[in-house]
């Protein structure tokens, strides 16, 4: 019988994430090596609108620009790494 260890408290920072995960952006697209990633990007509401246009765009984009990544893998898809820190950390369901 393996014993539960007990989730360390969020910090401030993760619990406003948490809190305002309706502003994350989630995003698949092909890094600067040419192979597809999976991005969860926290967009501030005023740059929301320029977010969006410049994923839209053809060009190269610095995400950072933009928000802050809070999660990321190569795939096509969130895989099961970044879905369990997104849950454990952040408490989002993806």
């Amino acid at each position: 019988m393996h014993a539960i260890q007990p989730r360390p408290p969020l910090s401030h920072a993760d619990r406003e994430i948490a809190r305002r995960g309706h502003h994350v952006q989630k995003l698949k697209a092909k890094d600067l090596s040419g192979r597809w990633a999976y991005y969860f990007v926290l967009v501030e509401p005023s740059r929301e609108r320029a977010f969006l246009r410049a994923i839209g765009g053809k060009g190269i984009i610095n995400l950072e620009e933009f928000g802050r990544v809070i999660a990321s893998n190569f795939g096509e898809h969130p895989n099961e790494d970044t879905r369990n820190l997104l849950k454990e950390r952040f408490g989002f369901e993806v």
